[in-house]
């Protein structure tokens, strides 16, 4: 098992945890990973080539772990769709676009087909959180309860279901690992742990600093 502070590779938590949650943004970056919102194209590029790479990497370890996104998740990943090039550009026909501009587009065509494959094999593996009615019961009760934590720690609503999906997870499925660059998700996640009394080997909490390395809070 590696350490607390080492980095570990997305194989090496899918040997350890056999249930795997993941968030929209450990999914589609990493926290080392700039330049989404540059205002030079040119970085632009790189970061939507990174998200292609990221889709990959987690279309290639789907077999390997109980991988799982709640349907929020899957939700926000849809609906970030991009159908023309001038959704992406913001231009009107009048105007030329160039040739560096095209590129960017076949970046995100790219990265949208990328998408659209890891959702498809998610959903024929059933990976998109279905609870059954015991689980429910359990969820209803920690989402009652901690309810603070989300306003507290402003989690949108996805986040907050994710958190307490993967409380449920870990109670009723097995080890389970959280993987997330959200920092208010991670606080009421300490919060949630030390309230429930549960213990971090149970119920993992890892965030993605680079690309193909995660590091275990």
């Amino acid at each position: 098992m590696a350490g607390k502070h080492s980095l570990i590779s997305l194989d090496e938590i899918c040997g350890e945890f056999p249930m795997i949650l993941i968030d929209t943004c450990a999914l589609t970056s990493f926290l080392e990973c700039e330049s989404a919102n540059s205002v030079k194209l040119k970085k632009r590029i790189i970061y939507k080539r990174e998200g292609e790479n990221s889709f990959l990497l987690f279309r290639k370890s789907l077999n390997k772990s109980g991988f799982f996104i709640t349907s929020s998740v899957f939700d926000e990943l849809y609906s970030q769709e991009i159908t023309s090039i001038k959704d992406v550009l913001g231009k009107y026909d009048s105007l030329k676009i160039s040739k560096k501009e095209k590129e960017y587009f076949r970046e995100i065509c790219s990265l949208e087909k990328e998408k659209r494959r890891l959702l498809k094999q998610i959903k024929k593996r059933k990976g998109i959180v279905n609870l059954v009615d015991y689980e429910k019961r359990e969820y209803y009760g920690l989402f009652n309860k901690y309810l603070k934590l989300q306003k507290r720690y402003s989690l949108s609503n996805t986040d907050y279901d994710l958190l307490i999906t993967g409380a449920v997870f870990s109670a009723e499925r097995g080890r389970t690992a959280l993987l997330s660059n959200d920092f208010s998700i991670f606080h009421s996640y300490k919060c949630l742990l030390s309230g429930e009394r549960i213990s971090a080997s149970k119920y993992a909490f890892f965030s993605r600093p680079k690309r193909e390395f995660f590091l275990r809070a």
